[in-house]
């Protein structure tokens, strides 16, 4: 039988999965599916994994509408303290000012320990870290700057 420490130890040493979405807002759903299957390999709470999973879905959301209509790429991967979602996609600009950009930062304020919404090489790129509440309970709490 595998324990929650192995699981989460196995899961590490493959390394990161990827995934290519086509800029389809049907493709959303692909995303959030491989993002809780991916997190529910590790000992993440359920609260924790549908965090992602709402966070995937917003970040998916805005490379579709933001981005030049080609792939948008996720990566997701799962250290022993936490949980990384990285997601990209091309584009010949990005206003990080856009008053549109305030709901999809809000969301993952909410639901994200730690984010970044960013523009570099014509690429969009946001990423979201949620930890791991299954290692922060055993090393004592965790305080959120997102949170207070």
């Amino acid at each position: 039988m595998t324990t929650d420490s192995q699981a989460t130890t196995a899961l590490v040493g493959n390394g990161p999965v990827t995934l290519v979405l086509p800029p389809d807002a049907s493709m959303v759903r692909v995303g959030r599916l491989t993002a809780s299957s991916v997190a529910s390999l590790t000992n993440m709470s359920i609260d924790a994994i549908n965090d992602i999973k709402i966070a995937v879905s917003e970040m998916i959301t805005l490379l579709i509408e933001s981005g030049q209509r080609s792939n948008v790429t996720l990566r997701f991967e799962a250290t022993a303290s936490s949980f990384v979602v990285e997601a990209s996609t091309p584009a010949a600009s990005f206003d990080l000012g856009r008053n549109d950009l305030a709901l999809a930062t809000a969301v993952l304020d909410a639901v994200c320990d730690s984010n970044e919404i960013a523009f570099h090489d014509d690429r969009i790129l946001v990423r979201c870290v949620k930890a791991n509440e299954a290692v922060s309970a055993s090393s004592g709490p965790v305080v959120s700057p997102n949170r207070i």
